[in-house]
């Protein structure tokens, strides 16, 4: 959500140490392999030539080595006084190689060996302690057609290996084109001027203070009466992390569908992506669900499939009347693959697809998260009742400043609460449920949200994709507000007496 990278974590540390010292190694090694070299071939020509070798003139020598590099080497080159020539031939025998570069030689192959070694070791190890412990299961076992023959799982946050969560593995070899949205069309709702009044009374407010109306849209929905109003309610907007919330309803949907072997394994990584909006977790959902990933880089024809597989992500939602809406990218920073903005096959999927000089990204508008929150947590319709309680449980939000405004939140960045809706509602004792997305050009929510006694409910979608709202922290409380005010008044006054 806009943070920087922090360091690397401590096993990426030791692994690029260990590295580092193999590749050194190898380097001395190789210079070695050069020195026993070198001095057989001197010694050959000492042996055959007289020492001429020694004699010649420095401008009528080859080219320097890495030992006429070395400060030393000018002793070697200096031409020995006669006398000392006639001991030093003397005294020397064909030996076929030099004993101290043979032990140097043996030394650095055995510390070459112990790093590797270590090396595997080390990995090998936090592979192995990543790896759930084999439980007895009492289901069947799948026939052979239904084991998936897939490639290796993606690659895991840090987080979710340190604590050694269970990756999750499929139960059958299927991807998403072989699942369809339950719902193929939009809800019935009628316009309504009452409504229309309020959202009006929104953008005027955000106006008086200076917000840019050209960035705002607004949805408003009563789904107890079907009606429902907006301002540029169908402007195509990167939704930011709100984008979460429907990646959420396709792995649910794959879910029922028998995809997987247990659901539990995604809860985790569905906790961070929704609750804390985690684009760690998110990346990793969004691997599983449309099995692709960001690296390694793919090309030609591996690269075409793997667009159609993103691509299914969006179809997924138009074919169900989602109209132009686009949710098959990455949110970034990813801390685990250390990428602050769209690498490897994100950042081709990214130039391939992109329209009149601008990138491919996600576009949703405030009248399709409305849409969506409305099928998960009013009718109950997305994917299933069941899938739907389960999804809106997730969207659920604890209003009590005990809880999200305690000092050990302090040091996140992102709070789902606080600088959003539920941060104005937080004394009224209404439920909210929502997701929000915030960047440092936007800030963007959708929610529902009921009063205590239940009648009043209602829907509010706004998006704000101007650095103005991604830098004021109150005005979406304020606009909330104002929202909640004016629907629960409503409610009062269409009350008989």
């Amino acid at each position: 959500m806009g943070q920087k990278l922090p360091h690397s974590d401590y096993r990426d540390i030791q692994i690029a140490q260990l590295k580092a010292e193999l590749e050194r190694a190898y380097q001395i090694i190789d210079h070695l392999r050069w020195e026993k070299t070198h001095f057989q071939k001197v010694r050959t020509d000492t042996f055959q030539n007289g020492d001429r070798r020694l004699e010649t003139p420095l401008n009528q020598r080859g080219s320097h080595t890495p030992l006429q590099r070395n400060p030393d080497s000018r002793l070697k080159n200096r031409s020995p006084h006669p006398l000392v020539k006639k001991k030093v031939r003397k005294r020397r025998q064909p030996v076929p190689q030099s004993s101290v570069s043979q032990l140097s030689y043996l030394l650095f192959v055995t510390i070459v060996t112990a790093i590797t070694a270590g090396l595997i070791l080390f990995v090998a190890g936090g592979i192995i302690r990543s790896k759930p412990a084999p439980v007895s299961d009492p289901t069947p076992t799948p026939s052979v057609s239904q084991i998936p023959q897939a490639s290796n799982p993606p690659a895991r946050p840090a987080w979710a290996i340190a604590e050694s969560l269970p990756a999750p593995s499929r139960q059958l070899d299927r991807d998403i084109s072989e699942i369809a949205y339950n719902l193929q069309t939009p809800p019935e709702l009628i316009y309504s001027q009452h409504l229309q009044t309020i959202v009006d009374e929104v953008v005027a407010f955000a106006a008086a203070h200076r917000f840019p109306k050209k960035s705002l849209s607004i949805t408003l929905i009563d789904p107890k009466t079907g009606e429902t109003a907006g301002y540029q309610q169908h402007e195509l907007i990167y939704p930011a992390s709100v984008v979460k919330m429907f990646w959420m309803v396709v792995l649910y949907a794959q879910i029922e569908g028998g995809f997987w072997a247990s659901e539990q394994d995604f809860y985790p990584y569905i906790a961070k992506m929704i609750e804390e909006s985690n684009n760690d977790a998110a990346s990793f959902i969004l691997d599983e669900i449309t099995r692709t990933e960001s690296l390694p880089e793919l090309k030609s024809e591996e690269l075409d499939k793997w667009v159609n597989k993103r691509l299914q992500l969006s179809r997924f939602f138009q074919q169900a009347g989602y109209q132009n809406i686009i949710v098959s990218q990455k949110t970034f920073p990813i801390y685990y693959l250390k990428a602050n903005e769209p690498i490897g096959n994100d950042s081709r999927l990214q130039k391939i697809l992109q329209q009149q000089n601008k990138p491919f990204r996600n576009l949703i508008t405030t009248e399709h998260a409305a849409r969506l929150m409305y099928e998960i947590c009013y009718t109950g319709q997305a994917v299933s009742k069941a899938a739907s309680q389960k999804m809106c449980g997730w969207l659920k939000r604890d209003l009590n400043p005990a809880v999200w405004d305690k000092p050990a939140q302090e040091g996140l960045e992102f709070n789902p609460v606080r600088s959003f809706f539920g941060e104005s509602l937080t004394n009224t004792g209404a439920q909210l449920y929502s997701k929000a997305g915030w960047t440092s050009h936007a800030r963007h929510e959708v929610a529902l949200v009921t009063t205590p006694d239940g009648r009043t409910v209602y829907i509010l979608a706004i998006f704000g994709a101007d650095k103005a709202y991604a830098q004021d922290g109150k005005i979406f409380p304020k606009m909330s507000h104002l929202v909640y005010d004016r629907m629960t008044a409503r409610t009062l006054s269409a009350t008989p007496l």
